[in-house]
């Protein structure tokens, strides 16, 4: 797999590095399918188990400066350290420990939780988002604590429930001071089209909301006789009609990163009615925003009342409440930053090409790490495909987990020594 890679490398220190995870690449992709064995669904959410395997490698490798930091005993995030042998910067690696639930089991070819080898690829829930690079991170931590002459320090913080908000993970340990470096790279899935695609520099932001809608609730036998309002069909109509309508609401500035600007998904959820019987009195239905950078919780919120404001005014009959949720914002870093060009000379070097850079087309822990913690974050650089994830089946490529450490211990220790030699 990295036949030649010595040659491509310009310094013994990373000869060395590169050495010790090529040595260990069997072992790399054994230690991802333990991660995909041990269930960390989230909802309901539970990382005691995934949390004991990480601490336990980590110990065997060496990496003894970890602890578990949880506000709720079920929900342990794992932090971890490695020193080098003079002061200097601080580089953070994040990824989260929990995955969605694996849906509907009868479209899994596989089981979930057995990972199994397709040809080239790696089938198991939470395979790229994102076991494969929490297992990269702690060989890349590995390998540098192997090596010991280095400048600075290398964190990881591998999160709790991310995938349901980020309540116990990455937004309580920015509360609690936790996420402290100079910058951070989070490891979700780098392609949408292949793997690897891109650098992400900008995670996008979500807006949550609910529409609630109220009809006249009566006896269904008297519909035709009695005037009344279904709530279910004037929900679906504004449904239809936000789905047409609402981007063009929208307040944003055209970013060069985010082409295609913030996506509306109305009716992520929806709900109606009581029973047979009954003509549906109250409908609801749930919707996100996939947010630009500069667009604010206030703005949005603004928009989205605009837009039911107008559609009231249109027709009489329609009863809408906006119900908010939250607002997680956009983030980005910039593509002249230190990490951005160590992440592309590392990925030029095991991949053989540089990825572009882009956006990440959902949202990330970025959004509390660089946010609430005020520390730079790369969205997203990590192996597997976004458009798998989340689904049945879900897979990578099995190589991934090794080419991941092999670029996060390199891009690491680039970051690290460049930015001593730089003195700032």
């Amino acid at each position: 797999m990295f036949e030649g890679i010595g040659s491509r490398l310009s310094t013994e220190a990373e000869r060395r590095v590169a050495e010790y995870i090529a040595q260990r690449a069997d072992e790399i992709f054994e230690f991802t399918c333990d991660l995909i064995r041990t269930p960390s669904v989230n909802p309901p959410g539970d990382e005691v188990a995934v949390s004991r395997v990480i601490m336990e490698r980590l110990a065997r490798l060496g990496v003894t400066d970890a602890e578990i930091a949880a506000c709720e005993p079920t929900r342990p995030n794992v932090m971890a350290h490695v020193s080098g042998s003079t002061p200097g910067r601080t580089l953070m690696l994040s990824g989260h420990i929990d995955t969605k639930p694996p849906g509907n089991m009868d479209e899994w070819r596989t089981d979930p939780f057995e990972p199994t080898v397709v040809g080239d690829s790696l089938i198991g829930l939470g395979s790229g988002d994102m076991k494969a690079a929490i297992a990269a991170m702690v060989y890349a931590a590995a390998a540098l604590k192997e090596l010991g002459e280095f400048p600075g320090k290398l964190s990881l913080a591998l999160t709790a429930d991310e995938e349901n908000g980020s309540r116990v993970g990455s937004k309580w340990l920015a509360a609690e001071g936790y996420v402290d470096a100079d910058v951070c790279v989070i490891g979700e899935p780098a392609g949408v089209h292949e793997e690897w695609e891109s650098i992400h520099l900008v995670s996008r932001g979500a807006a949550l909301f609910k529409i609630v809608v109220l009809g006249t609730q009566m006896h269904s036998s008297i519909s035709d006789q009695l005037p009344g309002v279904n709530a279910t069909l004037k929900m679906a109509e504004l449904a239809l009609k936000m789905q047409r309508e609402m981007r063009s609401y929208l307040t944003y500035e055209e970013h060069p990163y985010c082409r295609f600007g913030p996506t509306v998904n109305v009716g992520v959820t929806a709900s109606a009615g009581v029973t047979y019987g009954v003509f549906p009195g109250r409908a609801e239905f749930a919707s996100d925003i996939r947010t630009v950078p500069g667009m604010t919780e206030e703005q949005v919120k603004a928009d989205v009342q605009r837009f039911l404001d107008d559609a009231m005014a249109a027709d009489p009959e329609l009863n809408a409440t906006l119900e908010w949720n939250l607002m997680v914002g956009a983030t980005e870093i910039d593509g002249a930053h230190p990490v951005v060009r160590s992440l592309s000379s590392a990925a030029e070097v095991v991949l053989g090409r540089t990825p572009r850079l882009d956006a990440f087309p959902g949202a990330t822990d970025a959004a509390y790490i660089q946010v609430a913690a005020g520390v730079p974050c790369v969205a997203s650089f990590g192996p597997g495909m976004l458009p798998r994830a989340h689904s049945p089946n879900e897979a990578m490529n099995k190589s991934g987990a090794a080419e991941a450490a092999m670029i996060y211990a390199l891009a690491s220790l680039h970051y690290l020594v460049d930015q001593q030699a730089g003195g700032s």
